[in-house]
Protein backbone atom coordinates (compact mmCIF):
# COMPACT_ATOMS: atom_id res chain seq x y z
CA UNK A 1 0.00 0.00 0.00
CA UNK A 2 2.14 2.12 0.66
CA UNK A 3 6.12 0.78 -0.49
CA UNK A 4 5.91 3.10 -3.76
CA UNK A 5 5.60 6.37 -1.54
CA UNK A 6 8.94 8.29 -1.82
CA UNK A 7 8.73 10.84 1.42
CA UNK A 8 7.20 13.98 0.14
CA UNK A 9 4.56 11.95 -1.42
CA UNK A 10 4.26 10.06 2.26
CA UNK A 11 3.46 13.44 3.44
CA UNK A 12 1.17 14.43 1.41
CA UNK A 13 -1.17 11.45 2.02
CA UNK A 14 -0.65 11.95 5.68
CA UNK A 15 -2.19 15.29 5.64
CA UNK A 16 -4.65 15.85 2.22
CA UNK A 17 -8.42 14.99 2.32
CA UNK A 18 -8.75 11.43 2.04
CA UNK A 19 -6.43 8.63 1.71
CA UNK A 20 -7.41 7.01 5.10
CA UNK A 21 -5.52 3.51 4.50
CA UNK A 22 -2.25 5.05 3.52
CA UNK A 23 -2.17 7.68 6.15
CA UNK A 24 -2.81 4.86 8.36
CA UNK A 25 -0.24 2.64 7.02
CA UNK A 26 2.14 5.17 7.49
CA UNK A 27 1.49 6.36 10.87
CA UNK A 28 1.87 2.63 11.98
CA UNK A 29 5.62 2.27 10.27
CA UNK A 30 6.80 5.30 12.37
CA UNK A 31 5.00 4.43 15.44
CA UNK A 32 7.11 0.33 14.82
CA UNK A 33 10.45 2.33 13.72
CA UNK A 34 10.12 4.59 16.98
CA UNK A 35 9.11 2.27 19.77
CA UNK A 36 10.13 -1.14 18.31
CA UNK A 37 12.82 -0.51 15.50
CA UNK A 38 16.76 -1.10 15.49
CA UNK A 39 19.11 2.07 17.21
CA UNK A 40 19.35 4.53 14.65
CA UNK A 41 23.04 6.12 14.56
CA UNK A 42 23.83 10.09 13.88
CA UNK A 43 25.58 10.44 10.41
CA UNK A 44 29.37 9.27 10.48
CA UNK A 45 32.67 11.05 9.17
CA UNK A 46 32.36 10.58 5.76
CA UNK A 47 28.58 12.72 5.66
CA UNK A 48 30.46 15.20 8.08
CA UNK A 49 32.86 15.50 5.61
CA UNK A 50 30.48 15.78 2.75
CA UNK A 51 28.24 18.71 5.29
CA UNK A 52 31.40 21.03 5.17
CA UNK A 53 32.12 20.28 1.20
CA UNK A 54 28.43 20.73 0.19
CA UNK A 55 28.38 23.72 2.29
CA UNK A 56 31.34 25.06 0.49
CA UNK A 57 29.79 24.87 -3.00
CA UNK A 58 26.67 26.32 -2.06
CA UNK A 59 28.30 29.12 -1.01
CA UNK A 60 29.60 29.52 -4.23
CA UNK A 61 26.40 28.63 -6.65
CA UNK A 62 23.55 30.02 -4.79
CA UNK A 63 22.59 33.73 -5.77
CA UNK A 64 20.24 36.40 -3.99
CA UNK A 65 17.79 37.99 -5.81
CA UNK A 66 16.34 41.18 -3.67
CA UNK A 67 12.83 42.22 -3.78
CA UNK A 68 12.67 46.21 -3.14
CA UNK A 69 9.39 46.40 -1.17
CA UNK A 70 9.26 44.85 2.57
CA UNK A 71 6.03 43.80 2.29
CA UNK A 72 6.52 42.10 -1.23
CA UNK A 73 7.93 38.51 -1.37
CA UNK A 74 11.53 38.44 -1.77
CA UNK A 75 12.61 37.46 -5.14
CA UNK A 76 14.98 34.27 -2.81
CA UNK A 77 17.84 32.61 -4.61
CA UNK A 78 18.47 30.75 -7.18
CA UNK A 79 21.19 28.03 -7.57
CA UNK A 80 21.06 26.20 -10.48
CA UNK A 81 22.25 22.41 -9.07
CA UNK A 82 19.14 22.49 -6.45
CA UNK A 83 16.90 23.92 -9.47
CA UNK A 84 17.58 20.94 -11.79
CA UNK A 85 16.80 18.08 -8.72
CA UNK A 86 13.10 19.52 -8.80
CA UNK A 87 12.71 17.93 -5.25
CA UNK A 88 10.46 19.91 -3.10
CA UNK A 89 12.96 20.72 -0.35
CA UNK A 90 15.29 22.28 -2.58
CA UNK A 91 12.25 24.21 -4.06
CA UNK A 92 10.99 25.52 0.15
CA UNK A 93 14.83 26.60 0.09
CA UNK A 94 14.99 28.48 -3.29
CA UNK A 95 11.46 29.75 -2.93
CA UNK A 96 10.09 33.44 -2.46
CA UNK A 97 9.42 34.54 0.85
CA UNK A 98 8.52 37.76 2.82
CA UNK A 99 10.96 39.38 3.48
CA UNK A 100 9.72 39.71 7.73
CA UNK A 101 9.60 35.87 8.03
CA UNK A 102 12.45 35.26 5.64
CA UNK A 103 14.70 33.57 9.04
CA UNK A 104 12.43 31.26 9.19
CA UNK A 105 12.33 27.58 8.29
CA UNK A 106 9.52 27.10 6.20
CA UNK A 107 7.26 25.13 4.46
CA UNK A 108 5.93 22.48 7.38
CA UNK A 109 5.51 19.48 4.67
CA UNK A 110 9.30 19.60 3.04
CA UNK A 111 10.34 19.83 7.08
CA UNK A 112 8.27 16.69 7.89
CA UNK A 113 10.06 15.13 5.19
CA UNK A 114 12.93 13.62 6.82
CA UNK A 115 10.25 11.81 9.31
CA UNK A 116 9.22 9.49 6.37
CA UNK A 117 12.54 8.47 6.07
CA UNK A 118 12.20 6.74 9.15
CA UNK A 119 9.74 4.08 7.78
CA UNK A 120 11.60 1.37 6.17
CA UNK A 121 9.66 1.15 3.26
CA UNK A 122 9.34 4.58 2.23
CA UNK A 123 13.46 4.99 3.07
CA UNK A 124 13.76 2.03 0.25
CA UNK A 125 11.33 4.08 -1.98
CA UNK A 126 13.12 7.55 -1.97
CA UNK A 127 15.41 8.51 -4.67
CA UNK A 128 18.80 10.07 -5.12
CA UNK A 129 17.72 13.20 -4.14
CA UNK A 130 15.72 12.07 -1.01
CA UNK A 131 18.68 10.54 0.62
CA UNK A 132 20.69 13.67 0.05
CA UNK A 133 18.41 16.08 1.59
CA UNK A 134 17.17 13.75 4.28
CA UNK A 135 19.46 11.43 5.18
CA UNK A 136 22.30 14.37 5.25
CA UNK A 137 24.02 14.92 9.48
CA UNK A 138 21.09 17.34 10.08
CA UNK A 139 18.58 15.05 8.54
CA UNK A 140 19.49 12.33 10.35
CA UNK A 141 19.83 14.04 13.29
CA UNK A 142 15.98 15.34 12.94
CA UNK A 143 14.67 11.89 12.63
CA UNK A 144 16.93 11.23 15.75
CA UNK A 145 15.32 14.31 17.75
CA UNK A 146 11.65 12.84 16.07
CA UNK A 147 12.27 9.62 17.77
CA UNK A 148 13.88 10.48 21.02
CA UNK A 149 10.91 13.18 21.52
CA UNK A 150 8.39 10.67 20.91
CA UNK A 151 9.85 8.33 23.25
CA UNK A 152 10.73 11.02 25.88
CA UNK A 153 6.92 12.36 25.45
CA UNK A 154 5.26 8.88 25.48
CA UNK A 155 7.46 7.76 28.67
CA UNK A 156 6.64 11.08 30.64
CA UNK A 157 3.38 10.84 30.16
CA UNK A 158 3.65 6.95 31.55
CA UNK A 159 5.02 7.89 34.79
CA UNK A 160 2.20 9.91 35.48
CA UNK A 161 -0.17 7.62 34.35
CA UNK A 162 1.58 4.41 36.10
CA UNK A 163 0.94 6.44 39.65
CA UNK A 164 -2.76 6.54 38.76
CA UNK A 165 -2.91 10.47 38.12
CA UNK A 166 -4.14 12.03 34.70
CA UNK A 167 -1.81 13.48 32.38
CA UNK A 168 -2.05 16.56 30.36
CA UNK A 169 0.43 17.27 27.52
CA UNK A 170 0.89 20.06 25.21
CA UNK A 171 2.89 20.48 22.02
CA UNK A 172 4.41 24.05 21.36
CA UNK A 173 4.15 23.94 17.74
CA UNK A 174 2.33 21.94 14.57
CA UNK A 175 5.33 20.69 13.80
CA UNK A 176 5.98 18.41 17.02
CA UNK A 177 2.16 17.59 16.45
CA UNK A 178 3.13 14.16 14.67
CA UNK A 179 5.48 13.01 17.29
CA UNK A 180 2.46 13.56 20.01
CA UNK A 181 0.27 11.58 17.98
CA UNK A 182 2.22 8.90 17.82
CA UNK A 183 2.81 9.14 21.35
CA UNK A 184 -0.94 9.50 22.15
CA UNK A 185 -1.66 6.39 20.19
CA UNK A 186 1.44 4.31 21.97
CA UNK A 187 -0.22 5.06 25.43
CA UNK A 188 -3.81 3.45 24.12
CA UNK A 189 -2.60 0.80 22.24
CA UNK A 190 -0.68 -0.38 25.60
CA UNK A 191 -4.13 -0.15 27.27
CA UNK A 192 -4.19 3.05 29.52
CA UNK A 193 -7.43 4.97 29.97
CA UNK A 194 -8.23 7.21 27.58
CA UNK A 195 -10.29 9.45 30.20
CA UNK A 196 -7.20 10.06 31.86
CA UNK A 197 -5.35 11.58 29.05
CA UNK A 198 -5.99 15.19 27.48
CA UNK A 199 -3.68 16.07 24.61
CA UNK A 200 -2.68 19.87 23.10
CA UNK A 201 -1.26 20.48 19.42
CA UNK A 202 -0.93 24.13 19.08
CA UNK A 203 0.10 26.45 16.70
CA UNK A 204 -0.16 30.19 15.59
CA UNK A 205 -0.22 28.94 12.27
CA UNK A 206 -3.75 27.84 11.31
CA UNK A 207 -2.50 26.15 8.29
CA UNK A 208 -0.60 23.85 9.77
CA UNK A 209 -3.74 22.99 12.85
CA UNK A 210 -5.99 22.35 9.77
CA UNK A 211 -3.69 20.24 8.16
CA UNK A 212 -3.15 18.59 11.97
CA UNK A 213 -6.73 18.03 12.07
CA UNK A 214 -7.44 16.39 9.03
CA UNK A 215 -4.93 13.66 9.99
CA UNK A 216 -6.22 13.44 13.72
CA UNK A 217 -10.03 12.73 11.50
CA UNK A 218 -8.31 9.65 9.53
CA UNK A 219 -6.47 7.43 12.28
CA UNK A 220 -9.07 4.83 14.79
CA UNK A 221 -7.10 5.67 17.48
CA UNK A 222 -7.80 9.83 17.47
CA UNK A 223 -11.15 10.52 15.72
CA UNK A 224 -13.41 9.23 17.85
CA UNK A 225 -11.86 11.41 20.19
CA UNK A 226 -10.91 14.62 18.93
CA UNK A 227 -11.83 17.35 20.98
CA UNK A 228 -12.25 21.32 20.03
CA UNK A 229 -11.04 22.65 23.22
CA UNK A 230 -8.08 22.31 25.78
CA UNK A 231 -8.89 20.75 29.23
CA UNK A 232 -11.51 17.57 28.27
CA UNK A 233 -10.18 14.36 28.01
CA UNK A 234 -8.94 13.47 24.44
CA UNK A 235 -6.84 15.52 21.79
CA UNK A 236 -7.23 18.91 19.91
CA UNK A 237 -5.13 20.36 17.63
CA UNK A 238 -5.78 24.14 18.16
CA UNK A 239 -4.36 27.74 16.44
CA UNK A 240 -3.08 29.77 19.49
CA UNK A 241 0.36 32.26 19.76
CA UNK A 242 1.34 31.15 23.22
CA UNK A 243 2.27 34.85 23.90
CA UNK A 244 -0.90 35.87 23.37
CA UNK A 245 -2.61 33.05 24.95
CA UNK A 246 -4.19 32.98 28.49
CA UNK A 247 -2.70 30.78 31.09
CA UNK A 248 -6.49 30.14 32.74
CA UNK A 249 -7.15 26.56 32.94
CA UNK A 250 -5.21 23.33 34.27
CA UNK A 251 -1.81 23.33 33.65
CA UNK A 252 0.18 21.11 31.81
CA UNK A 253 2.07 17.85 32.92
CA UNK A 254 4.26 17.29 30.25
CA UNK A 255 4.97 20.01 27.57
CA UNK A 256 7.00 19.29 24.20
CA UNK A 257 9.30 22.41 22.76
CA UNK A 258 11.02 20.54 20.26
CA UNK A 259 12.45 23.16 17.00
CA UNK A 260 11.32 26.11 18.33
CA UNK A 261 14.31 27.97 21.18
CA UNK A 262 16.97 28.22 17.75
CA UNK A 263 14.19 30.93 16.62
CA UNK A 264 14.61 32.84 19.73
CA UNK A 265 17.42 35.00 21.23
CA UNK A 266 19.34 35.28 24.40
CA UNK A 267 21.21 32.39 26.70
CA UNK A 268 23.10 31.15 23.42
CA UNK A 269 26.78 29.89 22.40
CA UNK A 270 26.49 31.75 19.06
CA UNK A 271 23.90 33.51 16.50
CA UNK A 272 24.20 33.49 12.51
CA UNK A 273 23.94 37.33 12.68
CA UNK A 274 27.21 37.29 15.00
CA UNK A 275 29.08 34.46 13.21
CA UNK A 276 28.01 36.43 9.61
CA UNK A 277 28.34 40.09 11.08
CA UNK A 278 25.18 40.93 9.91
CA UNK A 279 22.98 43.42 12.61
CA UNK A 280 21.18 41.83 15.43
CA UNK A 281 17.42 42.23 14.77
CA UNK A 282 15.41 43.79 17.74
CA UNK A 283 13.63 41.29 18.91
CA UNK A 284 10.21 41.88 21.06
CA UNK A 285 9.83 37.84 22.12
CA UNK A 286 12.67 36.08 23.44
CA UNK A 287 14.06 32.63 25.17
CA UNK A 288 13.43 34.22 28.25
CA UNK A 289 10.18 34.95 27.14
CA UNK A 290 9.50 31.64 26.02
CA UNK A 291 10.87 29.85 28.88
CA UNK A 292 8.72 32.02 31.24
CA UNK A 293 5.67 31.53 29.57
CA UNK A 294 6.26 27.85 29.68
CA UNK A 295 7.06 27.90 33.84
CA UNK A 296 3.19 29.73 33.82
CA UNK A 297 1.21 26.77 31.77
CA UNK A 298 3.16 24.09 33.65
CA UNK A 299 2.29 22.26 36.53
CA UNK A 300 4.39 21.76 39.68
CA UNK A 301 6.66 18.69 39.11
CA UNK A 302 6.14 18.92 34.80
CA UNK A 303 8.07 17.54 32.92
CA UNK A 304 9.58 19.53 29.33
CA UNK A 305 11.07 18.14 26.81
CA UNK A 306 13.25 20.47 24.31
CA UNK A 307 16.69 20.40 22.62
CA UNK A 308 19.80 21.49 21.84
CA UNK A 309 21.14 22.79 17.91
CA UNK A 310 24.74 23.08 17.58
CA UNK A 311 26.54 24.69 15.11
CA UNK A 312 27.36 22.49 12.38
CA UNK A 313 28.53 22.58 8.28
CA UNK A 314 25.20 20.78 7.52
CA UNK A 315 22.99 23.70 9.68
CA UNK A 316 25.28 26.61 8.15
CA UNK A 317 23.48 25.21 4.91
CA UNK A 318 20.42 26.71 5.57
CA UNK A 319 21.90 29.90 6.65
CA UNK A 320 23.20 30.49 3.03
CA UNK A 321 19.51 30.70 1.89
CA UNK A 322 18.63 33.18 4.29
CA UNK A 323 17.64 30.97 7.60
CA UNK A 324 18.92 32.52 10.63
CA UNK A 325 19.28 30.85 14.16
CA UNK A 326 20.13 31.07 17.60
CA UNK A 327 22.63 28.42 18.88
CA UNK A 328 23.05 26.19 22.22
CA UNK A 329 24.63 24.01 23.84
CA UNK A 330 23.37 21.92 27.11
CA UNK A 331 24.59 24.73 29.25
CA UNK A 332 22.62 27.28 28.08
CA UNK A 333 19.65 25.41 27.55
CA UNK A 334 20.26 24.75 31.60
CA UNK A 335 20.73 28.45 31.79
CA UNK A 336 17.77 29.39 30.10
CA UNK A 337 15.03 27.03 31.88
CA UNK A 338 16.43 27.79 35.07
CA UNK A 339 14.96 31.05 35.02
CA UNK A 340 11.65 29.34 34.90
CA UNK A 341 12.24 26.54 37.39
CA UNK A 342 13.07 23.85 35.41
CA UNK A 343 16.27 21.58 35.90
CA UNK A 344 17.80 19.23 33.96
CA UNK A 345 16.77 15.47 34.60
CA UNK A 346 17.59 13.25 31.81
CA UNK A 347 20.11 13.46 28.18
CA UNK A 348 17.07 11.39 26.37
CA UNK A 349 19.92 11.30 23.26
CA UNK A 350 22.68 13.24 21.58
CA UNK A 351 23.57 13.68 17.73
CA UNK A 352 25.80 16.27 15.87
CA UNK A 353 23.61 18.38 16.06
CA UNK A 354 20.77 18.01 18.36
CA UNK A 355 20.59 17.08 22.07
CA UNK A 356 17.16 15.95 22.78
CA UNK A 357 17.01 16.72 26.91
CA UNK A 358 13.71 16.36 29.67
CA UNK A 359 13.91 18.94 32.25
CA UNK A 360 11.86 18.64 35.28
CA UNK A 361 9.76 21.44 37.27
CA UNK A 362 11.28 22.11 40.69
CA UNK A 363 8.87 22.11 43.20
CA UNK A 364 11.19 24.17 45.44
CA UNK A 365 10.43 28.15 44.10
CA UNK A 366 13.83 29.31 45.43
CA UNK A 367 15.77 27.26 43.56
CA UNK A 368 19.22 29.31 42.19
CA UNK A 369 19.26 29.23 38.56
CA UNK A 370 22.57 28.42 36.85
CA UNK A 371 24.58 31.60 35.78
CA UNK A 372 26.96 30.60 32.90
CA UNK A 373 30.12 32.43 33.22
CA UNK A 374 30.46 35.43 31.71
CA UNK A 375 30.65 35.84 28.34
CA UNK A 376 28.26 33.35 27.18
CA UNK A 377 25.45 35.22 27.23
CA UNK A 378 24.31 36.45 24.06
Amino acid sequence: MMSDLKPMEAVAALYAEGRQDEARAIIASLARAVFEGPHQSPAGPAQRLMARASHRLLQWTTRRHESAAPDQPAAGFRNRLLERSGHPYASSLLASSHQDVESLVEGGDPMNGPYMMIAPEIRGAGSRWDRLFFNSVQGRDVQLRFIWETRATYEAACHRLDQGRPVRIKALAAGTGLSLILAYTQLLQNGYNPDMISVSITDRDASNTSKTGRLLAKLESTRSRIISHEGAAGIAAITEDLFEAGTTGDPYDVVTAVGILEYFPGFTCETTEQRLRLPQPAETATALHLAAKIGEITAPSASLITNTYRPHASTRILEVFGKRFDYRERTHVAALLATANFQPARLVGSGAIYDVEVHEKSDDKTSTPLILPPGHLA
